[in-house]
């Protein structure tokens, strides 16, 4: 993705829709490995929902193929289990 200042934007997209949700700016001296996990509100699901981190084109293209041959679905199930419990938990 785009660097400027020691910063890249790199792009989170969503394991329930497949679309892109968010461009967060990372500094470049700190690494995550590839496709991260990081749990944001998806803007086109309007939910929280685990979302993978694409630092470049071709990462992107690896989450589409793997996305369109379903290889986040049991992950995302685990996700969302883990999210509603969370919620029950705090309501109390």
């Amino acid at each position: 993705m785009r660097k400027t200042n020691g910063i890249e934007l790199h792009s989170f997209y969503c394991m329930n829709c497949g679309n892109k949700a968010y461009d967060l700016a990372r500094p470049i001296s700190h690494r995550y490995s590839k496709h991260h996990r990081k749990r944001l509100y998806c803007p086109w699901c309007k939910m929280t929902v685990n979302c993978i981190e694409c630092r470049n084109d071709a990462e992107v293209y690896e989450f589409k193929e793997a996305f369109s041959e379903g290889a986040y679905k049991e992950e995302l199930q685990e996700c969302l289990d883990y999210i509603n419990n969370s919620m029950e938990l705090i309501k109390g």
